[in-house]
């Protein structure tokens, strides 16, 4: 089903890493940026959250997908327009209509924070049981894992029902890391079905305690 195995793969990210450092902090200060604005709003702060959410998906499609992954991984050019065209989704309903991001006291908004917190510093953190060790890290913005995750988490915080339409493809990413995770053992895919199906249950959970 893939062309390579999990040490290949890990030997990948670190090789991609190296070539794009210093993105590494620059990613998570913009991610710690967003999520200080969901937590306390500014004018403006939501369509910089936009901002930088299409940012992230943007270069995960045409520098990690088209232009690194591309010669290992046939699928990679398919990935990387998907991945663009939710860059372009998120820009439309982010940026140029707007949204809201805020706190409130129930599960989603808990649950949003530990997805963030897993995003930023737990999938990095299994990346010490791959091959590459911590070279080999899967960094918000910069790798899909991450950035599927902290969107989620972010739109378990956006109002309105549009966020259904911008959850379908970082959903089916994780269903999509849940096989990688069956078939090559890779330590960093493990939790991303399972927290993917938990947003899944707080968006469907949420608008009917809302009602």
């Amino acid at each position: 089903m893939f062309p390579y195995d999990a040490e290949v793969l890990a030997l990948t990210y670190a090789q991609y890493n190296a070539a794009v450092w210093p993105g590494q902090p620059v990613a998570l200060l913009l991610a710690l940026a967003a999520l200080g604005l969901a937590a306390w709003p500014r004018r403006g702060g939501a369509r910089i959250i936009g901002a930088i959410l299409v940012g992230f998906w943007l270069w995960c499609g045409l520098v990690f997908f088209l232009r690194h992954m591309a010669p290992l991984d046939f699928m990679a050019s398919v990935y990387g327009w998907v991945f663009i065209a939710q860059a372009a989704l998120l820009a439309w309903a982010l940026v140029w209509r707007g949204a809201a991001f805020r706190f409130r006291p129930e599960a989603a908004s808990g649950a949003a924070l530990a997805l963030a917190a897993a995003a930023l510093f737990g999938l990095p953190a299994l990346s010490v049981f791959g091959a590459a060790g911590w070279g080999g890290a899967h960094i918000v913005g910069l790798t899909p894992g991450p950035t599927v995750l902290f969107t989620l988490a972010l739109l378990l915080l956006a109002e309105g029902r549009g966020r259904w339409l911008l959850m379908v493809v970082p959903l089916a990413w994780c269903a999509l890391a849940g096989a990688t995770a069956w078939a090559l053992a890779v330590p960093e895919a493990w939790p991303l079905p399972l927290l993917g199906a938990l947003a899944l249950v707080l968006t469907l959970w949420r608008p009917r305690r809302a009602g």
